[in-house]
């Protein structure tokens, strides 16, 4: 919009101006008719470079460039000029050469540098009008509200561009930070995912492997039991003991997993309430010795670190029944303090017991990881490595009353 306004405006004004200044020169002297070509000459140069250098180059409303203090000062001289031709040819239209410049100057330059310019070509302009003693009251007038017009005209357009330029570059930023925005919530939804499948990981870890490990090992010994069994009447007892005890934990398992569903539900989680059920029934399952020890005044916890408690609980009593032989005992010591909880699970290996295998927790299986995230998660910590007579895992937990975890999950089960 900007060229095809200024170009065909500038160009029918230079015309019109050349036009009348050739006419009016052709009735005065010599040194008249050679000043004024050369004012006129300048006057043309300098306004066509600023007009056709401003439309090449876009618009710049902040600190000048070597280009736009060219532009400046083209105006300025084709202004200088332009009121020398108002001075030699006081009738003649080069007056419009000063207009130009003053509306250049105003769209160009920031306000205080324009009126400063602006004021000089002001003075210039009404100083040759003076000087030239064919002028009017009235013509001096006419002249300055006019300048005084196109000065406005100019700093109103560029009040305008400048507007509309910092309107699109605060869109500019805006969608730049919309695009952030959605980058950053993309990233989150794919961690939340991400710590969703962990956290489902731990779950289906913490319940099914408890239980199916217990029906493996309930199972393994009623077969070794049968396979000894021949016609024994006591040992086919056994057997059939070892597989009641076997539908038991089955039905155990599918409670767990019913009450894991019931928790992703919003309904109530396992906690320290329980520990004492899980580890009587532990031990009738696996058949290892389980005795659990509560120290220091209780207290309600928050559901989460209930949770880790008795998910860790669950996990070491397992690992016990795995790795310490059926001859083998845990012992649990649950410690509240006025600003933390602590669990310490320590085993004792049966003498006939294999040492752990390389999946197991020792070794840093699935189990050992599933319980120190949940600890990190709630801001604690669990260590876990073998002693002299078996293995110890013990969980600290910040549990003040007025604990917030900073790293809480949304929803743990």
């Amino acid at each position: 919009m900007f060229r095809w306004i200024v170009v065909p405006t500038a160009g029918a004004l230079l015309l019109l101006v050349t036009v009348g200044v050739c006419r009016d020169l052709t009735y005065h002297t010599t040194p008249v008719m050679a000043a004024g070509a050369a004012a006129l000459a300048i006057a043309l140069a300098g306004t066509g470079w600023a007009v056709f250098g401003r439309v090449r180059g876009a618009p710049r409303f902040t600190a000048l460039t070597a280009a736009g203090r060219t532009r400046v000062a083209a105006l300025i001289a084709s202004g200088l000029a332009g009121a020398v031709l108002v001075g030699l040819l006081p009738h003649a239209p080069g007056y419009l050469v000063v207009f130009m410049a003053l509306t250049g100057l105003a769209m160009g330059l920031p306000l205080r540098p324009a009126v400063v310019s602006c004021a000089a070509l002001f003075a210039a302009a009404n100083l040759a009008l003076v000087l030239s003693g064919s002028f009017s009251p009235a013509q001096l007038v006419g002249q300055d509200v006019a300048m005084a017009f196109f000065f406005a005209v100019g700093a109103s357009t560029r009040s305008a561009l400048v507007s509309r330029a910092e309107a699109r570059a605060a869109q500019a930023r805006a969608e730049d930070l919309l695009a952030q925005l959605r980058a950053s919530q993309s990233a989150q939804e794919a961690a939340a995912a991400l710590g969703e499948r962990t956290r489902l990981a731990r779950e289906v870890h913490d319940i099914l492997a408890h239980s199916l490990a217990g029906l493996v090992l309930t199972l393994d010994t009623a077969e070794m039991i049968g396979r000894r069994a021949g016609t024994d009447p006591r040992a086919l007892a056994k057997v059939l003991e070892q597989v009641v005890r076997a539908q038991r934990i089955a039905r155990d398992g599918l409670a767990d997993t019913r009450g894991a569903i019931s928790a992703l539900r919003g309904d109530e989680l396992p906690g320290p309430a329980l520990l004492h059920r899980l580890v009587r029934e532990t031990a009738e399952a696996t058949g290892i010795r389980a005795a659990l020890t509560l120290a220091g005044e209780q207290r309600p916890l928050s559901p989460e670190i209930g949770l880790a408690l008795y998910r860790t609980a669950q996990e070491a009593l397992i690992n016990t029944a795995k790795y310490a032989g059926r001859d083998g005992s845990a012992e649990l010591r649950l410690s509240y303090r006025p600003d933390d909880v602590e669990l310490e699970i320590e085993d004792a290996r049966a003498a006939d017991a294999a040492p752990p295998g390389p999946g197991g927790l020792t070794f840093g299986g699935y189990g050992l990881t599933g319980m120190r995230e949940r600890a990190e998660l709630l801001g604690g910590r669990l260590t876990a490595g073998p002693t002299d007579r078996g293995f110890r895992v013990r969980l600290w937990l910040p549990a003040g009353r007025d604990h917030h975890p900073a790293h809480q999950p949304a929803k743990a089960i």
